[in-house]
């Protein structure tokens, strides 16, 4: 990215609309309005103007320019606020492509020179990317702690005192042959056990912070006509997949989205599972079993009503690898009676379900199905923890917490008075991992991999 280029794009989503707002920064910006015959607001402020291209009347907007390092980006930016006409969006766009010095933003890239100029460190960049993609007002909340330094502020912190240590471990190096205080290594050590136990409680979270951010998969797993669509569909309000006594009717892997509570959740329906099917279904069945393999939570449904359900659920179990629920469905079923219910929680404590993993349901009964959203999410959703208590929220800032927390366990091994060079390298690599966290340490694929998740506007 040259720093010299002036850059715009479309910041609001394309297509017919009210109101569009086309973006530029750089030293060019505000040159821009004159390429319209109209005039440059002062620093902070909106002027409406008219804009002609060619002679002719474009359209009448709202212009706001801000003046750098006092702007988002810390350069010159300039907005335009236009009527949503794609044609009045192709002739602005237009004019400022053919002219030297401005061209179109890449994906991400206002955000990109935001945080080259200091305006925002890594963490607030990438919360900023999850408020923009936030479905649920838990991710929304999630999103501002991130940008408002939820987990910068503790980041910072633990570098500093990391190399504040370091400070101290490089004069004990350099000073070897003086004497120093005979508490000065105790100290030291004392230090280092309070960032590790910081660290460590960062990293004891639960994974809440990416749970909340990335959502979780529920897989409706169990044998044919066991209720699996009936219950997806009670489960998302609608009639999302068809439902017919007809045995092997879903035969590929059909998918809701819930918001449980504030995290968003897929619920995938999947093929009944048996062993004589066509070639179709077999590969319905075999995307069933890599989804009982990869989902957060597998719901083994099965029909307590025939005589068959000990068997399937024991071949069921063992196709779901994660946390799991063992749903005995059509409990409406005349067939369904209440002394199965014995036998069922007896056959399914010897497969390792404890009490609060079975359930006995109607897939046509609401109450059931309120409960049963209850169960999931009680069982997924971090209920024990405030948005604002969240840092990591993403893996490569659990990948960079890790990688410092192992580097001060490994100075802690080490003799400072004897081998103070070694601990010292490890102080060194932790402070490095934490910096990747903000961007202290510049990784230019890292940033490329970031920013490139942006929408071109941003």
């Amino acid at each position: 990215m040259k720093a010299a280029e002036t850059i715009f794009a479309l910041a609001t989503p394309p297509g017919r609309s009210a109101i569009a707002i086309i973006r530029i920064s750089g030293p060019l910006a505000s040159m821009a309005p004159i390429l319209f015959e109209a005039r440059t607001p002062s620093a902070g402020q909106f002027l409406v103007q008219r804009l002609q291209h060619q002679g002719a009347m474009v359209d009448e907007a709202l212009l706001l320019f801000m003046q750098g390092p006092h702007s988002s980006t810390g350069e010159d930016v300039c907005e335009f606020h236009c009527h949503g006409s794609q044609a009045v969006i192709d002739i602005i766009l237009g004019q400022l492509g053919a002219t030297d010095g401005f061209r179109m933003a890449l994906p991400g890239e206002f955000s990109r020179r935001s945080f080259l100029n200091g305006k925002m460190d890594l963490s607030a960049v990438e919360g900023l990317a999850d408020l923009i993609d936030s479905q649920t007002p838990a991710q929304l909340h999630q999103a501002w702690a991130q940008i408002d330094g939820a987990l910068r502020a503790p980041v910072m912190a633990w570098r500093g005192a990391l190399i504040e240590i370091a400070a101290k471990l490089e004069a004990v190096i350099d000073f070897s042959d003086e004497d120093l205080p005979d508490d000065l290594y105790a100290a030291l050590v004392e230090e280092t056990e309070r960032l590790v136990a910081a660290l460590a409680g960062g990293l004891d979270d639960g994974g809440v912070g990416e749970i909340v951010r990335e959502g979780v998969k529920i897989a409706l797993i169990g044998p044919v006509n066991a209720g699996k669509s009936t219950l997806l569909n009670a489960m998302a309000g609608r009639a999302a997949a068809i439902v017919s006594d007809e045995e092997g009717t879903t035969r590929d892997v059909i998918q809701v989205h819930l918001d449980l509570d504030g995290v968003p959740a897929t619920v995938f329906d999947t093929a009944g599972i048996r062993s004589n099917s066509g070639d179709v279904e077999a590969e319905g069945i075999r995307r069933a079993v890599q989804l009982g393999q990869s989902a957060h939570l597998g719901l083994i449904i099965l029909d307590q009503s025939v005589d068959a359900w000990p068997n399937q659920m024991s071949a069921m179990v063992d196709l779901v690898m994660g946390d799991r629920i063992l749903v005995f469905n059509k409990a409406d079923q005349p067939a369904a009676i209440a002394d199965q219910r014995v036998v069922a929680a007896a056959r399914a404590r010897q497969l390792g379900f404890e009490e609060d993993d079975i359930l006995y349901i109607s897939a046509h009964d609401k109450a059931d199905i309120n409960h049963l959203l209850a169960t999931i999410s009680k069982r997924l959703v971090p209920h024990n923890h405030a948005e604002t208590s969240v840092l990591i929220t993403r893996a490569r800032h659990r990948d960079a917490m890790q990688s410092a927390y192992e580097a001060l366990c490994r100075a802690l091994t080490h003799d400072l008075n004897q081998a103070p060079e070694l601990a010292a390298e490890d102080y060194r690599l932790a402070a490095t991992a934490l910096g990747r966290i903000t961007g202290e340490i510049n990784v230019e694929e890292l940033l490329g991999q970031i920013f490139s998740a942006f929408c071109i506007g941003k």
